[in-house]
């Protein structure tokens, strides 16, 4: 099973069809399947509905109730259910407030000996491995719980379990799938999946791109920012919420970092909006410039005004930020063998669920940027390449119009696929130590399929390696933790063959003939080569 948002896995692991057609009238959730599967390590689930909802958003609380051991005599009786052990609530809620809206997950388990039974305070859902995806918001779910449970034994899973789906508000029940029970078709054990031992080199005549959020002022110390960098060997590096003081004298010492220097010569182009949030495109040893219309991205003229008038007024204080900030974006032409490609980092909004004031937020930035890109190109058709923090918490609309229509061929660009080293998991957020929300797949990179062949890719966490190779790339495991919240997102990208010509041929008039405007670090010597196996075949896009 790989926790990817998709579903092709769940018929050819066999999973077990639980419940289908719920009770009640939904309010505003109308429950409908639950499936499950298991491995030794994991107990999965997914759970269909006949809407499309934010599970860590929702106007009230999902309740998954689990009785860990199939005896109803022991637990308690929890929202109609006898026999629950534990809890894990998606949209999370403050007790006493009806009608308002969840956010994140838990794990609750009964008190013991209360009268009547009552569920203990939000626990760190991460302590059972919860995980779900797909991030956005969707009509179908999956995630995963760790058959060990957490480590003082709460949530520890049995041979068989009873599981029930129970959509409440402050106890108040409005649907429920029915309880089921499920006998796992595995025996207890380790984890299937393993440490990475290697990181993938890339295909001969690919580029690789890394793009990373780098958590803003964490950056201003980026030492340890540059050795995870310099350990996937980057080619065209795109950065997001960069701090707004970092400077081009900062980004010199930052790419002057031993780690980074030894790979190449480096060079940059900085935003000129976002903020706090500013955005980065460099390359080593490539040609690159500024894309002049996309040195500073502005919301279209009224576009926030408009918006203003309709969201409640206690968020109007974010438009105001929005306003004086800007797009949190920019552009970059780099030269990929012999292929001139207009590379557009981006942060966008986050927070939110499905249609709330966020996701329009992160529509008018996607329509700004989109149309920094069309006066960039000025009716041409060019190999574009965008990646960043999309924060897709809420509808998957700001990415979808991010696609459209982008390639060479008028087709949409296609999203990259990338699950993590050592991990069954497309995720690229993570913040184990707050543990609201479930780690999530925010981070995501577009490419033009008809222009640029995906030849491998991967999502990059030094946790994720064993120990010896962390040390053989001059890392500590706890680095990319230490670093940011998000993870290293890589793609490889090749012209294809049939298209470079003619490109190359296009291209060659938006060349400048001017010096590059583009800032550059001293030149240097020998590049470095971490210890990297031939590269994987991955799972396809």
């Amino acid at each position: 099973m790989v926790m990817d948002g998709h579903f092709a896995d769940w018929q050819r692991a066999g999973a077990r069809l639980l419940t289908r057609s719920a009770t009640g009238d939904g309010g505003g959730l109308p429950l409908d399947t639950l499936w499950a599967a298991d491995d030794p390590a994991w107990m999965y689930l997914s759970f269909a509905v006949r809407d499309t909802i934010t599970a860590q958003g929702l106007p009230g609380t999902l309740h998954l109730l689990l009785d860990t051991d199939d005896e109803p005599a022991t637990g308690a009786t929890v929202l109609g259910m006898a026999g629950v052990d534990a809890v894990i609530d998606l949209s999370r809620t403050n007790p006493g407030t009806p009608g308002t809206r969840g956010a994140g997950a838990a794990l609750r388990t009964p008190v013991a000996d209360s009268q009547p039974p009552r569920l203990g305070s939000y626990r760190n859902a991460h302590d059972v491995g919860l995980l779900m995806l797909p991030t956005w918001s969707s009509r179908r779910f999956e995630l995963r719980i760790a058959r060990a449970g957490a480590a003082d034994g709460a949530a520890r899973l049995g041979p068989r379990v009873r599981v029930e789906m129970v959509f409440a508000d402050q106890g108040t029940i409005l649907s429920r799938s029915g309880a089921a029970r499920y006998t796992m078709g595995t025996r207890a054990g380790p984890d299937p999946s393993s440490r990475a031992t290697v990181v993938p080199s890339r295909a001969a005549g690919s580029v690789r791109v890394a793009q990373w959020n780098v958590a803003s002022e964490r950056f201003l110390t980026p030492a340890r920012h540059a050795r995870l960098l310099a350990a996937v060997q980057p080619d065209v590096v795109l950065l997001d919420e960069v701090y707004e003081t970092v400077s081009d004298s900062s980004l010199a010492a930052f790419f002057a970092e031993p780690s980074l220097a030894a790979l190449g010569r480096w060079r940059w182009v900085r935003s000129g909006s976002g903020g706090r949030q500013k955005t980065i495109v460099a390359s080593r040893d490539r040609t690159i410039r500024p894309a002049e219309a996309m040195r500073r991205v502005d919301f279209a003229p009224g576009s926030l005004d408009s918006l203003r008038a309709i969201v409640p007024a206690d968020f109007r204080r974010t438009l105001e930020v929005e306003e004086r900030d800007q797009v949190a974006a920019t552009g970059a032409w780099v030269d990929v063998n012999g292929v001139d490609v207009l590379f557009v980092p981006l942060d966008l909004r986050s927070a939110g669920y499905h249609g709330s004031p966020h996701d329009a937020v992160r529509l008018l930035q996607v329509r700004a940027i989109r149309g920094a890109i069309a006066r960039e190109l000025q009716g041409r058709r060019a190999p574009v390449v965008i990646a960043g923090d999309f924060n897709p918490v809420g509808a998957f609309a700001p990415v979808a119009e991010m696609m459209r229509g982008l390639d060479i061929d008028g087709r949409d660009l296609q999203l990259a696929d990338n699950a993590r080293l050592g991990e069954a998991t497309w995720t690229t957020w993570r913040d184990p130590g707050v543990g609201v929300f479930t780690p999530g797949r925010l981070d995501l990179t577009l490419y033009p399929g008809a222009a640029l062949e995906r030849t491998g890719g991967f999502v990059f966490a030094s946790e994720d390696l064993t120990t010896a190779m962390a040390a053989a790339l001059g890392l500590e495991r706890e680095d990319s933790q230490l670093a940011s919240d998000h993870l290293i997102v890589v793609t490889d990208l090749t012209p294809r063959h049939h298209q470079a010509k003619h490109l190359g041929r296009v291209n060659a008039s938006l060349i400048s003939t001017s010096a590059a405007t583009a800032s550059a670090a001293p030149a240097r010597h020998d590049c470095r080569t971490p210890p990297c196996a031939p590269r994987t075949a991955g799972r396809p896009p």
